[in-house]
């Protein structure tokens, strides 16, 4: 079965959930010998581990969840923030039998949700924004690397650039905007061509990909394309005066958010009830 949840996930795990994840390891070992050799309490707390074991990978789960959804809603005003999402997948133990794959959860996969985020008007001739599918391209330290992040500025060579002072790129190569026209002159159609009083300064270039699941990316706003090749968006079309926020909204991120909750406090009563299970069984 496979589950899609939002938010950000890391590799960090909690202390209590790798402590349940690695006592139910150990005691399903100690349960086998005593399945193999025919001890009926062996089979009975074997299942019972095998809850246990599959509690905890819920545990780490959800608690993964958390951590991803918080990251969204702290990005609600990012512009250019490209919500995360992961898709899990449970495990059965249909056999029941020792050396059979473990019950449990495992992420199958993490994923970047790259639809359209909320147009904010700006008025601000330097923010673009773009309507349709594409990307601006950026002259990176390490090359160009992509974003929808349009909040530009210019800089002491009057380029055109990020809020990290990287230049949006025409064809590759940077805009340059001469020091004595001033921002209010500045035009940029839904072409992107970027002009003032008549004259042409250079085209904004916006790109696309065919499978944006390729791209790559540390910060869900800027994205490196790997083997991806970009090819020009021309059915994109780019707004002046507004910017581009994040595409996570904040009722679907709490409700996640709290069903997120209320499922790990779930998988920590079942981790309960099973313990205690165990115990009485050992004690009898």
């Amino acid at each position: 079965m496979i589950r899609v949840f939002d938010g950000r996930c890391d590799e960090r795990w909690s202390v209590k959930d790798e402590c349940s994840r690695a006592f139910a390891s150990t005691m399903l070992h100690y349960f086998e010998m005593l399945f193999l050799n025919g001890c009926t309490l062996g089979r009975i707390l074997n299942r019972m581990l095998n809850g246990l074991y599959s509690g905890a990978t819920a545990l780490d789960i959800f608690s993964r969840q958390q951590d991803l959804v918080a990251s969204n809603l702290a990005h609600l005003n990012t512009a250019g923030h490209k919500r995360m999402i992961f898709a899990f997948h449970e495990r059965t133990d249909n056999a029941g039998q020792p050396g059979t794959a473990r019950p449990g959860t495992n992420v199958d996969q993490l994923a970047t949700d790259f639809s359209q985020g909320r147009h904010e008007t700006t008025g601000r001739p330097l923010d673009v924004a773009i309507s349709g599918d594409g990307f601006f391209a950026f002259q990176g330290q390490d090359g160009e690397f992509y974003s929808r992040n349009g909040a530009l500025f210019r800089d002491a060579q009057n380029h055109l650039v990020n809020s990290d002072g990287m230049a949006i790129l025409d064809n590759g190569q940077p805009i340059s905007v001469p020091p004595e026209v001033s921002d209010r002159d500045l035009v940029i159609d839904t072409g992107g061509r970027v002009s003032a009083n008549g004259q042409e300064f250079g085209q904004i270039s916006v790109v696309k990909f065919d499978d944006n699941r390729l791209l790559s990316s540390d910060s869900q706003v800027s994205f490196r394309a790997g083997d991806a090749v970009p090819t020009a968006a021309d059915e994109a079309s780019i707004m002046q005066g507004s910017r581009e926020l994040s595409n996570a909204h904040p009722v679907t991120e709490l409700i996640s958010l709290i069903i997120g909750s209320r499922h790990f406090e779930s998988a920590q009563r079942a981790i309960r009830t099973i313990s205690d299970s165990i115990q009485e069984n050992v004690r009898s």
